[in-house]
């Protein structure tokens, strides 16, 4: 519980009316899509790639994307040739974690609309915004990063062109970047598993993130990765934390052979844990 006054002024702006912009995990997850049309692949790219399990319901023909993304995900991707039967939810009404319909037959979308609703199954009803639980952005996906530009339903030509402007603005190297930061992770929780390391796991690695750039970072070595990660227990600095400037590092690669990286780094982890055991 806090006390005392605080500044109003300090606080972030409220700005109502907004969507609730989430990363939605999915992976394994069943989704319904009604439809076999463009709409319907342009919804496929979104779940497919968050690792979904789509069950397709539409009658021949489908859309020439759909067609290949039934041959490209043949384990993800379940196609019933038909058209959406109501006893598709009922009968299943634990089955889906999301229904999607992209058709085009407004009294037909609206029918599965109040039906996700009656089994309170969260849905998305192409073109109808007041009829959707959640809307679908334009996406720019650089590995794990992943940028989301919403205008609520109102734009949607719009959202596609902020997204290609911010995509712009991005470093070219950034995925690479984020991967990297994401193994040093990985690597110093192996080093220093321990609970009460927690807090100088995070200050260690938001100084890391403050010392290089997105091009450094992105372009390390398995070698400067094993090197940095020895640097973490060492004592240094106002705070007690250390990092090697970006010459120091490279030195320390050029000190090495630089076959073996990979080997490297794994022993160079298992030195560090038994070090941390002693």
């Amino acid at each position: 519980m806090t006390t005392g006054r605080a500044d109003p002024n300090n606080f972030p702006e409220i700005q109502t009316g907004g969507s609730l912009l989430i990363a939605w995990q999915i992976k394994g997850k069943r989704v319904l899509l009604v439809g076999g049309g463009e709409v319907a692949a342009t919804r496929l790219v979104h779940l497919l790639s968050a690792d979904a399990l789509v069950t397709l319901i539409a009658p021949a023909p489908l859309h020439p994307e759909v067609s290949f993304r039934l041959t490209q995900f043949p384990n993800s991707l379940t196609w019933i040739p038909r058209a959406f039967e109501p006893t598709d939810l009922t009968d299943h009404p634990n089955d889906y974690s999301l229904i999607l319909t992209a058709i085009d037959d407004p009294v037909a979308s609206s029918q599965i609309y109040k039906l996700a609703h009656q089994l309170k199954i969260p849905a998305n009803i192409a073109d109808v915004p007041p009829e959707c639980d959640f809307y679908f952005g334009s996406v720019h996906r650089d590995g794990p990063l992943q940028i989301m530009v919403s205008t609520n339903g109102k734009g949607p030509r719009l959202a596609s062109t902020i997204r290609k402007l911010i995509a712009k603005a991005l470093p070219k190297n950034a995925g690479r970047a984020i991967e990297q930061m994401g193994e040093l992770r990985k690597k110093l929780r192996e080093v220093a598993p321990a609970q009460e390391e927690g807090k100088r796991r995070m200050d260690w690695i938001k100084k890391v993130s403050d010392a290089y750039g997105w091009e450094e970072m992105g372009t390390m070595t398995g070698e400067d990765m094993a090197n940095l990660l020895a640097w973490y227990r060492k004592e240094g600095g106002e705070d007690g934390l250390e990092v090697p400037t970006l010459d120091e590092l490279r030195a320390l690669r050029k000190e090495k052979k630089q076959d073996g990286a990979v080997e490297e780094v794994e022993k160079k982890v298992e030195e560090l844990k038994v070090e941390d055991k002693a």
